[in-house]
This record gives C-alpha cells, structure tokens and sequence, in this order.
C-alpha cells in the first residue's frame, strides 16, 4: 500500500527470511563465519542458538545460498518427528527412493549410509539442517548422533546444524545426550542487535526496497531500538507498521510517534496499562537484585546505607543493571527476573566480588562498580575510573565456556591455562599453575579455579563481548 508512495519496489520489512535482505551485523558475521567454519572441520554437529526472532533463520538460508553445488543438504523445518520419520524424511529431502510401505528402520539407516558413502566417494558432502530444534526429541537426537557414526579417517561423512532457541542448550545438557553434545565442534548464540546496528539495519533494508532516501528520521531508529529491543522480527513488525502510519498521515518519513502508533496496535489496549502492570514486579526484582548483591558481597553498603530513598534506589539499580545488559548488546533485562539467572540463557555468567582495581583491569571487562553513596557506576572501555566512594565491590559479566560436560570444561580450562603458563609450568600439578598464573596476572592468589580466575581466562578465551580496555585485550 505505502511502496509506491516512499518510491520502495519491494516490501521492506517482510517477516520472511529473505538472504537478500540479511543484514550482517558484527554477530550475523560471526554467526555465519562459525557456521562456515564447522563445516570445514571434522566433527559432525553444529549448534546455532538465538531468542526467537533474532534471525537464526535467515542466517542459515544465507549460508544454504554460500554452500557448494557439490553440497548436499536436507532442511528439516518440521522437528516433531519420531526416529523412523526423521530417517524417512532425512530420506525424502536427499531423494532416496525407498519402499514407503515396507520401510523399516535399518533399511532407512542402510540407504542413508549409502548415500553418504557414495557422496562422499564423488566428493560431494552432506548437511542437515533442523530448524526450531528445541523440540527434538531426545531419542531422535540420538539417532543423528548415530548417523554421524559414520566416518573416513579424518571426517565426517554427515554433518549436522542445529538451530533453536536457548532451550535446546539445556536439552543438549541432559545426560542422555553427553556423547552428542561432546561432539559439537561450533557453537554461536545469536545476541539481539546493539542501538547502532538497529539503525543501521533500518536503513539496509530500506536500501534493498528501492528507497533512495532516509524514510526513517533517526529518532525514530531510536525509538524502533527501544520498542523492539533489537529484535529484527520486531523491527520488521513495528517498522512495517509505522511505515503504514506515516503513509496514511502523508508524511515524508517516519517519526516516533509513528512508531508508538505501531506499538499501540500491535500490542493492543492492555499494553497502555503496561505501567501499572509492571510496577509489582519491578519491585520484585529490584528486591531480589538488592538480596543477592548483599549476600554476595556481605556488608555491601547501598543496602545498609540511607542517603537515596528507596524508590530512588531500587531504581538505579534497574538503570545500572540495564547499561550493563545493554554494553553486551543484551536486551532490556525482565523486570520480574533475578538479573544473574536471566543473563545465563546468553551463555554469559554474573562475577561479584571484592578485589582491587589492578585485579579488576586485569579481568579486563565492563564493570559496575558499587559506591557507598551513588548508584553503581558503568566503566567500559574510554571510561575514566572513579574510585571515589568505591568500596571495592564490582559485578562483571563473562562468556561461560561452551562446554557440553563437566569433563569437557576441565579439559577446556586446561588448555586455556596452559596457554598462558610457560612449559616449566605445565609439568606441574594444577593448584601450582594457577597459583602461577594469578601471581602473573595480579589476580588474588588461591591455587584454585576461582571465579576470577575463570573470567579472566574467559576474557582471553574469545574476543566475543566488550572489553574494559580493547587496547589490552588485543595486545593479549
């Protein structure tokens, strides 16, 4: 209805995941290059986790459109499946003639190990794709871990991508799939996107559309982030519907207001009562962030203190917990969830602690740090450091290693350390390599895997997620 009138050829912001209009952010790269890459290797299963509508799909549909034409690929989009027909449908989408009638499941097993084999032999390769794979069941799961059995002496002959939700990190946990989850070579989880690549995104797919103009003011691109989050589902959403608003008041480009308009009516009347709605558990969570960090930190003064009144209080603690949330390219954090068990679905894990500023810029990642008097202050790269009233309590987030096991996250801290300890170091036992390793680093000295420890080993581990000096990071 709007196209002709803001000059677009196409609809711009259409829900369909359209590898012409994907958008790669600094994470889709990521995402795609991880993809890519385990592909390359040797392992069998690829894990690609998001929130919903964060572009997962679309990120693999733009890595079908990369893939070889001597790739083989089947796209499960439908998970709900049993063993027998996920082999039968594994069947259908490489197009192997089978008996329907007569099929049984070492015979769908054979022709498929068939395949592959042949494949293999004429140099082609062999991909699976399950999409909204949280709801696979875990006896299925385990008959693509069978499936993968099949081998050359230096790869796979079937390699595996499965795309779902956070959910299908805790399904891939349980112990009946520790041997399939040991065999996931690459993992990526998809994060929302960040303020500027909102804008950004805005303004790519417009381009794509035809428009040979800015249509949304960037005000506007502020105000869809915020609405959305940085969802592209939403955006796509609320940025369809605002365009339709615009039209319809005949205005040359989107404003704010048009956007509020979009979010009235995609949400409905109960959504203006959103403020009353939210003011129980605002206090809910602001008691329990409030809890934790007391009883994490001990006599941790912005609870003991009565300089704010404690609305005013409870309130900073949101705000701060929300810059935080937001230098990780996060979400608006829930305001009826603990802060520390929200931020695990992101694979990311909460450190509070005491320790000196030394120890801290070691670990090298934002900070809030708590003041006796003031809300907690942000530090992030660029930002001067104010000690001021710091008593030495800080909270950090951190990248928790990708480990399926308990016995791979040994064996992934073991590399990690080793990395940073000289040979003479390796030989010995574990206590005296961390005791080596912290003493290096300015670290608290405990000859333990300590949580500090952990983060700093985190934060050299991958370039993934903000740095309190980049600069350091990269001279790492």
């Amino acid at each position: 209805m709007y196209q002709n009138y803001f000059g677009l050829q196409a609809e711009p912001f259409s829900i369909a995941p359209d590898p012409n209009y994907l958008y790669l952010s600094e994470r889709h790269q990521e995402a795609l290059a991880h993809l890519t890459q385990g592909l390359q290797g040797s392992g069998g299963f690829i894990l690609l986790t998001g929130e919903v509508g964060t572009g997962k799909t679309t990120v693999s549909r733009a890595l079908l459109e990369q893939l070889p034409e001597s790739t083989e690929t089947a796209f499960i989009l439908n998970p709900m499946l049993n063993e027998d027909e996920l082999l039968a449908s594994l069947c259908d989408e490489f197009g192997i003639r089978y008996q329907k009638r007569s099929a049984t499941r070492k015979t769908l097993t054979d022709k498929l190990s068939q395949f592959f084999l042949k494949a293999n032999d004429e140099g082609r390769q062999c991909v699976v794709l399950i999409d909204e794979a949280q709801h696979l069941r875990p006896q299925v799961l385990e008959q693509l871990r069978l499936l993968t059995n099949l081998e050359t002496h230096d790869r796979k002959l079937l390699r595996v991508i499965l795309i779902g939700q956070p959910e299908l990190q805790d399904l891939l946990r349980r112990q009946e799939l520790r041997q399939l989850a040991q065999r996931i070579t690459a993992r990526y989880h998809i994060l929302p996107l960040t303020e500027a690549d909102t804008q950004r995104y805005i303004a790519y797919r417009l381009q794509v559309a035809g428009a040979n103009r800015p249509l949304f003011s960037a005000a506007a691109a502020r105000k869809a982030h915020q609405l959305t989050q940085g969802i592209p589902r939403l955006l796509n959403l609320y940025c369809d519907r605002a365009l339709l608003a615009a039209y319809t008041e005949s205005s040359a480009e989107v404003l704010p207001r048009h956007l509020q308009q979009a979010h009235a009516e995609l949400n409905g009347p109960a959504d203006r009562r959103s403020g009353v709605k939210h003011q129980s558990p605002f206090w809910r969570w602001a008691g329990a962030f409030i809890l934790f960090v007391a009883s994490a930190i001990g006599s941790y003064s912005l609870v003991r203190e009565t300089a704010p009144e404690p609305d005013r209080t409870t309130t900073m603690q949101y705000k701060a917990a929300q810059e935080l949330a937001s230098v990780w390219g996060l979400p608006e954090p829930p305001l009826d969830t603990d802060f520390c068990k929200w931020v695990e679905q992101y694979d990311l894990a909460c450190l509070e602690l005491r320790q000196s500023l030394q120890q801290l810029r070691s670990i090298n990642y934002p900070a809030l740090l708590y003041k006796r008097d003031k809300m907690a202050n942000l530090v992030t790269d660029g930002t001067a450091i104010d000690t001021n009233g710091w008593n030495g309590a800080f909270l950090i987030l951190y990248q928790k290693p990708l480990a399926g096991s308990p016995d791979e996250k040994e064996q992934w801290v073991r590399e990690q350390v080793q990395k940073h300890v000289s040979s003479e170091w390796q030989r010995k036992s574990s206590e005296e390599q961390f005791k080596a390793l912290q003493k290096s680093q300015g670290l608290r000295v405990t000859g333990r895997l300590d949580e500090a420890t952990m983060a700093w080993l985190a934060s050299r581990a991958s370039d993934f997620g903000p740095r309190l000096n980049k600069r350091a990071s990269e001279e790492s």
